[in-house]
């Protein structure tokens, strides 16, 4: 790790601020007080997967108040960060209790600023490799480590309070011995399963150039954080549980290639099923006829991403999935969104992907034939209203007025909101509203919606999608990039090269 490059004595930041890495000042020790009501000690460890209200506390911020958000600081790093942050509070540091939101860079670097004034806290020297990552970080639930994915291919931990790296007990952690083909596109997921396990999970995909081509397989690593054992899941070959070596023998590489997982969120754990699913891209599937070749489809593995030597738990496949393939149109450019659990409806996930599709799927039978291997059986099939590939993560909400299950899907076209309804004794997305104009991966909280795009960022009533905020004035270009909101502060990384975040004036 570098020496320390700090920024300003710590402060409540009551002015916009753009900081520069040349401008940096050593902190002061500093020991926090929570006068302030919007300081809630919450966290937000990892991207947002779970259903329902995001993490942290977002009571300080509603559609009452949103209009009100203003800049409060703006911090360029060593290099852009193309997906979401994640938020620790009260970590005891050298410098005192602080708050820190870390993110990770294009090049593997962990960088942790603190989140009242934009400072930089540390950051890590990032592994040599080839190629560039989107993934995100992950912090694990004793808020010890945090856990970022870098270029030489491995899994790295850091000690969450100065960025150093913890070595040993396995770790790093392999996920790639690839790295010159096989991507780190998603971002890193951590599940306390039912039994109390806590599981890490990555997964792998190929890179745009030079686009499908090239020796890779996407695969699922599922590290236990108590014993710093793993398990592969490879979906070509999935009856070789093992690290495959780029253009192998035949005996350590699988000579079927793609079927890359790379939405934002790789792996989607799920603790009504107590299953991890992972959705596959383009690539050959012959599991229908007894062989492990899952392209195209989405896969149940057990928490530990094991599987019946190479047969998944369960497993959707859609009807048309060789014109998928043929046709690049990934199932893969986004995951399982788990619907919010609620009374009279069956336990529920939408499936979007590159065919302008949306699929409702019962996760506890995702066929509807009780076994893996089969094709279709997905519970409703429509179109993307405002058209175009979908290649974000979806939100899901639970209307605290009807307690009905909503989900929002959005992508370059728009955004396009659904609650779930019975209809006909049927489970049925009813769409509610559109808005064009792209949106990157939404999240709500407060029944507040918040989306970016190229140099803004917007908040929409979740109900009725009017627009209650936006701010075009600060933000650069944003690609993968996605917001998080806690303790009344929203922070959203960009192509820039910088860290934003808003909160409401007048504080």
């Amino acid at each position: 790790m570098k020496p320390l490059n700090l920024a300003f004595a710590l402060a409540l930041v009551t002015l916009p601020m753009v900081l520069e890495a040349a401008e940096r000042e050593p902190f002061q020790r500093h020991q926090r007080n929570r006068p302030d009501p919007y300081d809630a000690g919450a966290d937000w460890l990892q991207f947002n997967d779970a259903p329902g209200e995001p993490p942290g506390d977002v009571r300080t911020v509603s559609a009452f108040n949103v209009d009100r958000m203003r800049l409060g600081w703006r911090t360029k790093l060593p290099e852009p960060t193309d997906g979401s942050a994640v938020y620790v509070s009260d970590v005891e540091t050298e410098w005192g209790d602080l708050d820190l939101v870390i993110v990770l860079t294009t090049q593997g670097r962990l960088v942790a600023l603190d989140a009242r004034s934009g400072a930089i806290v540390w950051k890590t020297t990032p592994p040599a490799g080839p190629r560039w990552t989107t993934s995100s970080p992950a912090v694990d639930p004793n808020r010890k480590y945090v856990y970022g994915y870098a270029l030489d291919g491995y899994i790295h931990r850091y000690a969450i309070e100065d960025g150093h790296e913890v070595s040993g007990d396995g770790w790093p952690q392999l996920v790639t011995l690839k790295g010159e083909v096989e991507k780190g596109s998603s971002a890193l997921n951590i599940a306390t399963t039912k039994d109390g396990h806590n599981f890490l999970y990555m997964t792998t995909a190929g890179y745009p150039d030079p686009g499908d081509e090239g020796d890779y397989q996407g695969h699922l690593v599922t590290v236990d954080l108590a014993t710093g054992r793993q398990n592969v899941f490879n979906a070509a070959c999935s009856d070789r549980a093992m690290h495959f070596v780029e253009n192998g023998d035949g005996t350590n590489d699988c000579h079927n290639v793609q079927a890359g997982i790379w939405a934002r969120a790789g792996a989607v754990y799920d603790p009504v099923t107590d299953r991890v699913f992972i959705t596959t891209g383009n690539g050959v599937f012959d599991a229908d006829q007894g062989g492990y070749n899952w392209g195209s489809s989405i896969v149940a593995l057990r928490p530990d991403g094991s599987s019946d030597a190479g047969t998944p738990l369960d497993s959707y496949t859609p009807t048309d999935y060789q014109r998928i393939t043929d046709l690049d149109l990934d199932l893969s450019s986004t995951g399982v969104a788990i619907l919010p659990a609620a009374p009279g409806f069956p336990h529920l996930g939408v499936q979007a992907g590159k065919d302008w599709m949306i699929r409702l799927l019962d996760l506890e039978d995702l066929s509807g034939r009780g076994a893996p291997r089969h094709i279709g059986g997905e519970l409703q099939l429509l179109q993307v209203p405002q058209g175009g590939e979908v290649h974000t993560r979806p939100a899901t909400w639970l209307n605290p007025t009807t307690k009905k299950p909503w989900v929002f899907v959005a992508n370059r076209e728009g955004l396009s909101a659904f609650c779930l309804m019975m209809i006909n004794d049927e489970p049925r997305l009813s769409l509610r509203w559109t808005s064009l104009g792209a949106a990157t991966s939404p999240i709500v909280a407060n029944n507040v919606l918040y989306y970016a795009h190229r140099g803004e960022i917007v908040a929409l009533d979740a109900k009725t999608g009017r627009k209650l905020w936006s701010d075009d004035q600060t933000l650069g270009g944003i690609h993968w990039q996605s917001p998080i909101l806690v303790n009344g502060r929203l922070y959203i990384g960009d192509n820039d090269g910088y860290v934003t975040a808003f909160w409401i004036s007048g504080r």
